[in-house]
């Protein structure tokens, strides 16, 4: 069911509008959190392996692993605050069965694209993130520059695949509880 205000509007009009309102709700503060531990995991132990290939150190390697875990979960909450304000490479899921009117009321999910796109923004917020943490532990800019760039080649990838798991958990989506009320009714 459409509104009087939507009535009027054409088809474009009326998905940009969804898209912008998906954007806003789709992913919850909690989901959001649930993901920025579930990657900090992940990168934490990555970042651990890296650092202690390139230092030698298991207690520098240590130190700049548990400091990550402060400065990235903070980081990674923002990032996904941010991306999820942004609909860019969000996709409809296709139900051969739906009319042309019911096209529009399938739910949104994250494409490959979009999933890539996170990736790589991600990894230069990341990244830098990294070097400087490993500078600060280490005091040896080759080496924070060689954490750095080995972490971009492994956690694009861990990146990619995190994001592509947490697209097929509904936990969170807030359009999806909405969406079970409303068909409940």
């Amino acid at each position: 069911m459409q509104n009087n205000a939507t009535e009027s509007e054409t088809p474009a009009e009326r998905e940009t509008r969804e898209q912008a309102t998906a954007a806003q709700l789709r992913e919850s503060h909690p989901r959001s959190m649930f993901k920025a531990v579930s990657w900090r995991i992940i990168g934490t132990l990555d970042t651990i392996g890296i650092s202690f290939l390139w230092t030698g150190h298991a207690s520098k390697a240590l130190a700049i692993g548990g400091s990550e875990v402060v400065t990235k979960v903070l980081l990674y909450y923002i990032h996904e605050r941010v991306w999820a304000k942004v609909p860019l490479g969000t996709v409809r899921k296709h139900n051969p069965f739906a009319s042309p009117d019911q096209a529009s009321d399938q739910p949104l999910r994250d494409s490959n694209l979009r999933s890539f796109l996170k990736a790589i923004s991600w990894r230069i917020v990341g990244t830098i993130d990294t070097i400087l943490v490993s500078y600060f532990w280490t005091r040896d800019t080759n080496k924070a520059l060689m954490i750095g760039a080995t972490d971009v080649l492994t956690k694009i990838l861990l990146y990619y695949l995190h994001e592509r798991a947490w697209s097929r958990i509904p936990l969170g989506t807030i359009r999806r509880i909405f969406r079970s009320k409303d068909t409940a009714a």
